[in-house]
């Protein structure tokens, strides 16, 4: 997981203008001015630093998760879940 919350952190200070050294697992999204827009902007970057898609629905999820470590699990329980097949 820590390889995910350090990506996480590079994300969240590139996209929010925040110096990532200040962000630590227990710091509050909104209070780095992480909306639902720089939400989506953070997961499409963690993607592109993983080579990795995220499953569909993720974003959703991420709704409830109010500190970087909360997002930190969720995607680190979206990646290590199993491909759903396509409908």
């Amino acid at each position: 997981m820590k390889r995910i919350e350090e990506l996480l952190i590079a994300s969240i200070a590139e996209v929010c203008g925040v110096d990532a050294a200040t962000l630590r697992p227990d710091t509050l999204l909104e209070d780095v001015g992480v909306d639902s827009l720089a939400s989506a902007e953070v997961l499409v970057d963690v993607e592109i630093r993983l080579g990795r898609q995220l499953p569909t629905g993720t974003l959703r999820k991420l709704e409830s998760a109010q500190t970087v470590a909360d997002v930190a699990a969720l995607l680190e329980a979206a990646f290590e879940a199993p491909p759903q097949p396509a409908p």
